[in-house]
């Protein structure tokens, strides 16, 4: 699924509202385009995640960062 730009057909599969998953509890930080919260699995009560939350509009002229990060987070 690419970051930026239009969405094809085909992601639409793959796309879900993270909210309707979890339940987000309270902000644990935030940087210079994202945010992390704290969340309760609603399917499996008690399994709390952290999820990070990056703001695409703050995002523009910033794409590499974002790659960045990403990588990052995947090690």
């Amino acid at each position: 699924m690419p970051l930026f730009g239009k969405k094809h057909e085909t992601d639409k599969k793959h796309s879900t509202d993270v909210r309707k998953k979890y339940d987000f509890k309270r902000t644990l930080g935030t940087g210079a385009f994202s945010e992390v919260v704290l969340a309760e699995d609603k399917s499996e009560r008690g399994k709390l995640v952290a999820i990070k939350c990056i703001d695409r509009c703050g995002l523009l002229g910033k794409e590499e960062s974002l790659e960045n990060e990403i990588q990052v987070l995947r090690r």
